[in-house]
């Protein structure tokens, strides 16, 4: 998979992830979102751009938008306590991105 088809379905699942109402749904997809933003640096690095890179922290900072909002909707500690662990995830996940591509980018 390369880094701009992991973009569009992080940025698919991005979109069904905002409107899902059920729990096992939402969190379903809330990890794949988180894993693929994983895979992200065992891409090519040259198929990732510094626009690619841009979009990339939109939908981040998006997905952390809507956790935060389905943890401000409401629900059991349990739940929230994961979902407050995903916004961690996310973080560091991206952290990683960033080190990957801040890498590769000095090199082109």
């Amino acid at each position: 998979m390369t880094a701009p088809s992991t973009q569009n379905e992080i940025d698919t699942a991005l979109q069904e992830l905002r409107f899902e109402q059920h729990r096992s749904e939402f969190t379903r997809k809330l990890a794949y979102v988180v894993a693929a933003i994983g895979k992200i640096p065992d891409s090519a690095p040259e198929e990732f751009t510094a626009d690619a890179m841009a979009r990339l922290r939109e939908l981040a900072d998006e997905t952390v938008e809507a956790i935060e909002r389905r943890i401000d909707a409401g629900g059991d500690a349990e739940h929230v306590q994961r979902l407050a662990g995903t916004v961690y995830a996310i973080r560091r996940r991206m952290e990683a991105v960033e080190i990957w591509f801040k890498h590769f980018a000095s090199e082109r």
